[in-house]
This record gives structure tokens, sequence and C-alpha cells, in this order.
């Protein structure tokens, strides 16, 4: 459950879980694309090291398609987290870490 003032919202209704709430859904690296760590790594294991997840990140947040201040929880965008997750200094995955090139 999750509160908001008088409000109290299951959850089931939220888009993503996030961190010590997300019991049974992974948490998203990505909020705006719904990318876990997870997805990142795998990723980048199929594509010899360069994740072309971040790369199209990237041209979606020079582009002005993203929207971190709204949907990311810390209002920031989630570049730095997504290289962190690439290369092993960010939030744990279930598969193994590849270093991008």
């Amino acid at each position: 459950m999750y509160h908001l003032d008088q409000i109290t919202v299951d959850a089931d209704a939220v888009i993503a879980q996030v961190a010590h709430k997300a019991t049974d859904r992974p948490t998203p690296v990505c909020f705006c694309f719904a990318h876990t760590a997870d997805d990142l790594v795998a990723d980048a294991a199929r594509n010899g090291g360069a994740s072309t997840i971040k790369s199209a990140i990237k041209h979606a947040v020079a582009d002005r398609r993203c929207a971190c201040e709204h949907l990311n929880p810390s209002t920031k965008c989630c570049l730095a987290d997504i290289h962190r997750s690439l290369t092993g200094t960010g939030p744990a995955t279930t598969t193994d870490r590849v270093s991008p090139t």
C-alpha cells in the first residue's frame, strides 16, 4: 500500500513498485520506458556489451520524449542509474553483469 495525504493506493494499482515495496515485480531503472536492470544487462549481453536500450533512452531524452520529473520517484533522469546497472555499481540483477564497450 502507498499513502498520500488521505488517499490509500493498493500496490496492484501503481504502474511500478519501488525499492522495498517491490516484492513481486522488479523495480524499473528507467521509469519512462519501464526497463529493469535485468533488461539492460540482458540487452548488453545480446549485443556484445553495447546496450541498445541505453542508446534508445539517450536518444529519447535528447528528443525530450521522457518524463523523468513526473515518472521517476527521484524526479531525476535515469541515465546515471542505467550506467551504474550496466557497470555493476547499481541495483542488483538476477543475471550476470556485462561491462559496456
